[in-house]
């Protein structure tokens, strides 16, 4: 008979801060896995805080408050063992585990939390295992707050109906080095349990599955990974929590974008003990970025004293059906749940369901417009015509027919007399001005008259919002963000997340194969779903085919500012995520598309210099749903005042480009 564990893999939703409600979703997952004889329960890393923190955690009543909740959840545990994420001071850490009480600090500052899974079993928290690997790139910041775990923790071992098993614990990044699955496998894990609080990014599930699979092969042992699921501010957790066998083989996967219970029986292989060490004691991780197998702080190595066993699990338990293996979901479906996860979230969790957001006919606003519908409800939703003096009869129609599909309240609002008013009362003192409302030429510059409107609409949006215990959503997307293509206190007013700035214009395929969605192709799958439900497709036709315009001036087009949208978002992505040189991009614009070397250098050196003097502009927009693999915000901090220019384009001969930094396909 083979020897198994029964896993049950609790995909809850947590919400920052909540810990009485993420302790009931707690509370109720074990009940679930009593009902299910599950031998452990995982759930996701800090389940009962909520993930990320941040500098809630320099807070001492709630990580209190945190301990405390985990005890009552634990409290309520059987048979099955419970594994909950939440952090721990040191001064409170059970014996049992090998988290490690050692003092750790940094910068002068001490950091006397650990980053834990609490064991729980038979009523009480009887151990815990810390995170040993504390990221501080792209959204993460474990460093700031935590100190890692000891170097050498744990295994733990169950007495389960088909024998005794043998598990080791793994914490998010620390599966991310396959030199701790080793490590733990040597000693005698035989599965590793991985709790995760994983942000989602384009290309991420399928990345998380190869390095999970990659980790499960060297360490020839099987591993089940549980991760969160929801919107926090800007990153959103996607779940799909899986697991793999010892060859990295899928055996099942849960939903994702949604909470989610899977009950696997995992194989196991008979135990490898390692041999006693002379000397049993573990030392803490030197750094928080070294890995279990470096020679940094390294202690004997783990023997079987170094186990806690743990006891009986359940008697007997039925047989499980096959395991569920839920299907992949496509890059398409998979940004906009991501989007529509991360926006609904947010608005829910700070307790105003409801938007508002300026309809201009256009296809930014169409589909932000959709997203809202899709996270909130047509009845949650209320969009504005703003005509101004430039805006073309197509901006209400279009908007107008937008609404009705959707079913949602639709008015207009015009502004044109008052920009008129406005316009009358700031024209003279402008055109006496010295200062910065007179251009080299001697007149006002126009920007100032077309920002202007931008305000106007703004201020509007704000007025209906405050009335009305709504949010205000802006609905512009990445490509206007990078070069600075937008109005603050204008078109950038928005107090819910901006569904739609991390998207680019238009869709980009990296030269990996690598697909990332763009404004016209996701309102173009939105339409062809509808579509395929036998819906009326959303969006107007005429907002999809029409030139991209801000309406802001006569017969105005964003291409009279800007490179054309393809070109400029290839030029964006191989900036901002491969981080070519303005000369690179400017050679393959030479090189692969046939621009002459003047044309290709100047547009390469304006469209960094944009990028470059709008960081000011981007700091004072409002958060953005993360999708991308850099993203404005967490991802990328640059400074503000800045003599540092990337504008350095000259190509002055032929060379040979870097694979790494050539523009994509």
């Amino acid at each position: 008979m083979t020897t198994t564990l029964r896993v049950l893999l609790a995909q809850t939703t947590t919400r920052v801060g909540d810990l009485p409600g993420n302790a009931a979703a707690l509370t109720a997952a074990v009940a679930a896995a009593e009902r299910a004889c599950a031998d452990v329960l995982v759930t996701p890393e800090m389940a009962v805080t909520g993930y990320p923190v941040e500098d809630l955690l320099a807070e001492a009543e709630l990580v209190g408050a945190a301990m405390d909740a985990v005890t009552g959840v634990a409290a309520t545990t059987g048979r099955s063992v419970a594994l909950l994420g939440s952090p721990w001071h040191v001064e409170r850490l059970p014996d049992a585990g090998g988290a490690g009480a050692l003092g750790w600090s940094a910068d002068a500052l001490e950091r006397p939390l650990r980053n834990v899974a609490a064991v729980a079993h038979g009523g009480r928290v009887v151990a815990a295992h810390a995170k040993s690997l504390l990221p501080t790139y792209s959204v993460f910041d474990d460093a700031r707050h935590f100190a890692p775990g000891a170097r050498r923790q744990s295994l733990y071992t169950v007495r389960t109906p088909d024998g005794p098993v043998t598990f080791g614990v793994l914490i998010c990044e620390d599966v991310w080095d396959p030199a701790l699955a080793v490590e733990a496998a040597a000693a005698g894990a035989q599965v590793l349990l991985v709790p995760n609080a994983s942000p989602y990014h384009v290309g991420k599930p399928a990345l998380r599955l190869a390095q999970v699979a990659a980790a499960a092969r060297a360490a020839g042992v099987p591993v089940a990974y549980c991760n969160t699921v929801g919107g926090q501010d800007e990153v959103v957790f996607d779940g799909g929590s899986f697991v793999v066998d010892a060859d990295g083989r899928l055996l099942a996967r849960a939903r994702s974008f949604v909470a989610d219970e899977l009950v696997v029986d995992v194989p196991v292989a008979p135990r490898r003990d390692a041999p006693r060490a002379a000397d049993p004691g573990r030392t803490a991780a030197g750094t928080a970025g070294s890995a279990w197998g470096s020679d940094r702080g390294a202690g004997p190595s783990r023997g079987p004293s170094d186990v806690v066993d743990l006891g009986v699990t359940h008697a007997s338990r039925t047989p499980l059906a096959p395991p569920v293996v839920t299907p992949a979901l496509d890059v398409d479906a998979e940004v906009y749940a991501a989007i529509v996860t991360g926006f609904g979230d947010y608005c829910r969790r700070v307790g105003l369901p409801r938007v508002v957001l300026g309809l201009s006919g256009g296809i930014d606003s169409a589909l932000a417009a959709v997203v809202a519908v899709d996270a909130l409800g047509a009845d949650a939703v209320w969009g504005i015509g703003m005509p101004g003096p430039y805006s073309s009869a197509g901006s209400v129609d279009d908007a107008r027919e937008l609404a009705a599909n959707l079913g949602i309240r639709f008015d207009v609002v015009p502004i044109a007399d008052a920009y008129a008013e406005r316009r009358d009362a700031l024209d003279g003192l402008l055109a006496d001005a010295t200062g910065a409302g007179r251009s080299p030429s001697g007149t006002v510059d126009p920007v100032a008259w077309e920002n202007l409107q931008a305000r106007l609409r703004g201020t509007t949006l704000m007025t209906v919002a405050n009335a009305t215990a709504a949010l205000v959503c802006t609905t512009g997307n990445r490509s206007e963000s990078a070069v600075g293509y937008f109005t603050l206190y204008g078109d950038s007013c928005g107090t819910a997340p901006n569904p739609l700035g991390d998207l680019l214009k238009t869709t980009v395929t990296r030269r990996d194969g690598s697909v990332l969605p763009g404004v016209y192709g996701l309102a173009e799958w939105r339409n062809a779903r509808a579509a395929a439900a036998g819906q009326v497709p959303p969006i107007p036709l005429a907002t999809l085919t029409k030139p991209a315009s801000a309406e802001l001036a006569p017969d105005q087009q964003d291409t009279d500012s800007l490179p054309p949208y393809p070109v400029l978002d290839r030029l964006l992505l191989a900036f901002l995520e491969e981080h070519a040189s303005a000369q690179e991009l400017a050679r393959a614009l030479v090189d692969e598309d046939g621009w002459d070397v003047g044309a290709a250098v100047a547009t390469v050196n304006r469209v960094l210099t944009l990028v470059d003097r709008s960081e000011f502009k981007r700091r004072q927009a409002p958060v953005r749903i993360k999708v991308s693999r850099l993203a404005f915000g967490r991802d990328r901090r640059m400074p503000m005042a800045n003599h540092w220019s990337h504008a350095r384009a000259v190509v002055p001969e032929r060379a040979v480009v870097p694979e790494r930094a050539a523009l994509p396909a």
